[in-house]
């Protein structure tokens, strides 16, 4: 009986000893670890953009070519699109929501290239990263210095459940990229519907990319 006790009380042991471990690589590896897939990213973007700004072919399907192939894969595409339609979700037929993540990430890589179609040998610097108290979403800091112009920005993160960072919004000096959009979206609902929002959504890519 002593035995059995005493392997028991083993067990428990092992099991808060493992789960202490857990937590603590949250809340300490987390925050290290969001800030280097956000410098990963932006520094293939940006070297990227540089190479395009030599040669000069820095165009809006070169850049949307960029960030197709780095920074789209890294984004968690579900979420954001969940975010943006927020109350409009549960209104979305389930047939439709894989049309809307698809036409709503082709206008997160348009509003990047939009912006980063003014690219002008900026440099992007990576600053100091937080965490949420669940542990769950990363905020870190980033600055981009021009030659006349400095900009803040804060790229937003969510851990996955396979523990990887993702990116899903950014604010840049205090207005949010996810934000915006959701206020676009939510006024097209209403105006359009859901069908008509969706359809909107293709014509304007169509012809972002066309263009």
């Amino acid at each position: 009986m002593t035995s059995k006790r005493t392997n028991n009380t083993n067990l428990i042991s092992v099991v808060i000893f493992t789960m202490a471990l857990l937590i603590t690589a949250t809340v300490f590896a987390s925050p290290d670890d969001a800030k280097a897939k956000v410098k990963q990213i932006f520094s293939q973007v940006e070297a990227s953009l540089i190479k395009l700004k030599q040669t000069e072919t820095l165009t809006k399907a070169n850049i949307r070519d960029v960030l197709n192939q780095y920074l789209l894969p890294e984004v968690d595409t579900r979420y954001f699109t969940y975010k943006i339609l927020n109350k409009n979700f549960t209104k979305v037929p389930e047939e439709l929501r894989e049309p809307f993540i698809a036409e709503l990430s082709l206008q997160l890589i348009n509003t990047y290239s939009n912006l980063l179609n003014k690219y002008d040998n900026e440099v992007i610097n990576i600053g100091e990263s937080t965490i949420s108290k669940s542990g769950k979403m990363a905020m870190v800091d980033i600055t981009i210095v021009g030659s006349t112009k400095t900009n803040k920005a804060v790229v937003k993160l969510l851990q996955s459940s396979t523990q990887t960072w993702l990116f899903f919004d950014i604010e840049v000096e205090g207005i949010s990229l996810l934000q915006t959009k959701q206020a676009e979206i939510n006024a097209s609902f209403n105006k359009l519907g859901i069908e008509g929002t969706l359809l909107q959504l293709q014509k304007i890519n169509h012809k972002v990319v066309e263009g």
